[in-house]
């Protein structure tokens, strides 16, 4: 090793030469402390934590003091897991926290927190704590992996009762046209379409503007497949511009030679309805419009039934920035018994374009 070897070369010198034993001594000082300084040095960088790279989120906060509701929405920055985040509300001086598990189940059991989406926390329900005065209340939101701690960007200040922010649309032929620049959400509320005693495949994209977007595999009939009895969500990646159109297409597949193929080559295209071509197979509800009467195909539940949650006293209930797109994916003979209106049923949400 270099260090014995210079060791003895040292030691010789000392007994050739005592008188130099002096500048000898100097010369293993020096290298000594070099030696101690540079592992010092090299304990010092390892031991430096990397730092985390900070969270890149855009929150809108707005208060309702009336039903003591707590609204978050994400309007800009990265997605964010769930599983990651938690929440802590200080109502009055008293902390307490919203944690993951209820944020996804919140999200309607989203494993994301994206662009758009809205936590809803009622304070009441959560902690029986009521909301005297919103500026009573701080909001921090806790990335448990990073241990960093986000206040919402924005703080929308809302009079009792008021509304959650949102913006009105115009329906020019069947497309809907946002009078604000906007975000939007779509929501399968249901699906139903049969082929005799076997299920039919329905497909959807969304058109904005110029942009068609193709959430759900629309050209595949098994793998897009929304008339699966699930939950279908999705919130546009970006704001668009006032005025810029907002249209639907629906599409359903018939077996080719099986009904229970599980191939998307095994269906072909049966009907397509674009709401752009202002068909009469298709159906737009706002608030306060009457609900079709129309019975279920079948064995089918009624259009009704897809929609119960947005209907009172026969009289469909929205907000002002929501509407209700209706399809009929099976026949062009819209006098008849099969004509139904629920082969496709989605609810648009627009709401206003984050603030810059």
């Amino acid at each position: 090793m270099y260090f014995q070897g210079g060791f003895i070369l040292v030691f010789e010198k000392l007994k050739r030469n005592s008188s130099g034993v002096s500048s000898v001594l100097g010369e293993i000082l020096i290298t000594g402390i070099v030696v101690i300084s540079l592992g010092l040095l090299f304990v010092v960088v390892n031991s430096v934590n990397t730092p985390v790279d900070s969270t890149h989120l855009a929150v809108e906060e707005w208060i309702d003091t009336s039903s003591n509701t707590i609204y978050l929405r994400h309007v800009g920055g990265e997605s964010i897991d769930t599983k990651d985040l938690k929440i802590n509300v200080n109502i009055g001086g008293t902390n307490h926290m919203y944690p993951s598990t209820n944020i996804s189940e919140n999200l309607g059991g989203k494993s994301s927190w994206e662009l758009s989406d809205v936590i809803e926390i009622n304070t009441s329900k959560e902690w029986g704590i009521s909301i005297p005065d919103e500026k009573d209340v701080t909001v921090k939101l806790i990335n448990s992996d990073s241990k960093e701690i986000i206040n919402p960007k924005y703080r929308v200040y809302l009079n009792p009762k008021s509304p959650a922010p949102s913006i009105d649309f115009n329906i020019a032929g069947k497309s809907v046209v946002p009078k604000g620049a906007f975000i939007s959400s779509f929501e399968v509320l249901g699906a139903a379409i049969k082929s005799g005693a076997y299920d039919q495949k329905v497909t959807t994209q969304f058109k904005v503007g110029n942009d068609t977007l193709n959430p759900w595999n629309y050209t595949l009939a098994v793998t897009g497949n929304v008339n699966d009895g699930k939950t279908h969500l999705w919130t546009l990646p970006k704001t668009y511009p006032a005025g810029t159109p907002v249209t639907i297409q629906g599409k359903s597949w018939a077996w080719i030679s099986d009904p229970n193929s599980t191939l998307d080559s095994g269906w072909k295209s049966s009907m397509v309805v674009n709401s752009t071509s202002n068909s009469p197979n298709f159906k737009i509800l706002r608030n306060g419009d009457a609900v079709p009467t129309i019975p279920g195909l079948g064995t089918q539940p009624p259009l009704a039934e897809f929609i119960k949650d947005y209907v009172k006293d026969n009289k469909t209930v929205l907000e002002e920035n929501e509407a209700i797109f209706l399809f009929e994916l099976g026949t062009t003979d819209l006098n008849s018994t099969a004509a139904d209106f629920q082969d496709l049923v989605v609810l648009l949400k627009v709401d206003s374009a984050p603030a810059s």
